[in-house]
C-alpha cells in the first residue's frame, strides 16, 4: 500500500518480474497517481480517507488472500532502497563534502532515514540532513522531541504524499541517531517551492562549491 510514489515503484517492479500486485491507496489519492499505478500493471484498490485506513485494508487483504505485504517505509530494505537517492545526489555534484545540507520530505520517514544513512557514511560530518514536514503533519518532529513515536490525532491533507499520522519504527530508529533535525513548513511555502521548481530557479542556486541542495518534495514523497 502507498500514497503514490512507492506504489508506482512496486507496480513497475512487479510488472518487470511478472508478479501480480495489488496496491491499496486512500480514496483521496490524486488520480494522476493511481492511474499511473494502473498503467504500470498493478491492480488499484482505493479505500479509506487516509493512509492508516488504507494500510489496515491492505493488511486485511494480505491476510485474507495470503499475499505478501510490501510496506511503503517501515522496513530496512525499503529504507535502503529509498536511500539510493543520496547516492544519485552524490553523483550529480562535484563533491558532496561541500554541500551545506540535504532536505528531504518526511511522511513515514523511510526516505529521509535512507538518505541520512548514506550521507553520514560517505560525506563529512558537516553535511547535514534535515527532514521537512508540514505544520499539520509533524509526526517526526514531535517524535524526536518526545524520544518515542507520536501518533497524531489527524494530519493535514494538502501534502497528500506525506500525510501519515505516525512514522515508521525503523525510520524513527535511524532518524533518532542520524538526522540533524526537522523543519516545518506551511502550505503556502510548499506552493512557493513547487513554483520555484517549475520555473527552474533551483538551478541558479547550485554554486560550483556547495550551497543548499533541495532534493525531495513535500508533495508526493514518503
Amino acid at each position: 500500500m502507498s500514497l503514490g510514489n512507492h506504489a508506482q515503484g512496486v507496480a513497475l517492479s512487479s510488472s518487470t518480474l511478472k508478479i501480480p500486485a495489488t496496491v491499496v491507496m486512500p480514496v483521496s489519492t490524486p488520480s494522476i497517481k493511481w492511474r499511473n499505478v494502473q498503467r504500470l500493471g498493478a491492480k488499484v484498490v482505493l479505500h479509506g480517507s487516509d493512509f492508516d485506513a488504507a494500510k489496515a485494508e491492505c493488511l486485511r487483504l494480505a491476510s485474507l488472500k495470503g499475499l505478501t505485504f510490501v510496506p511503503p517505509y517501515d522496513n530496512p530494505y525499503i529504507v535502503a532502497g529509498q536511500g539510493t537517492i543520496a547516492m544519485e545526489i552524490s553523483r550529480q555534484v562535484k563533491d558532496c563534502d561541500e554541500l551545506d545540507g540535504i532536505f528531504a520530505s518526511v511522511g513515514g520517514g523511510g526516505l529521509v532515514a535512507g538518505i541520512a544513512t548514506y550521507i553520514k557514511r560517505v560525506a563529512k560530518p558537516t553535511v547535514g540532513v534535515w527532514g521537512v514536514e508540514t505544520f499539520d503533519g509533524d509526526a517526526m518532529a514531535r517524535s524526536l522531541r518526545k524520544g518515542k513515536r507520536v501518533l497524531l490525532d489527524e494530519v493535514g491533507p494538502f501534502a497528500d504524499g506525506t500525510a501519515v499520522r505516525i512514522v515508521g519504527e525503523e525510520p524513527f530508529r535511524v532518524c533518532k541517531e542520524l538526522l540533524n533535525g526537522v523543519v516545518t513548513v506551511s502550505n503556502d511555502e510548499i506552493c512557493a517551492a513547487i513554483k520555484d521548481v517549475f520555473e527552474g530557479e533551483l538551478v541558479n542556486h547550485y554554486p560550483s562549491t556547495g550551497g543548499l541542495l533541495l532534493e525531495c518534495w513535500m508533495y508526493g514523497s514518503s
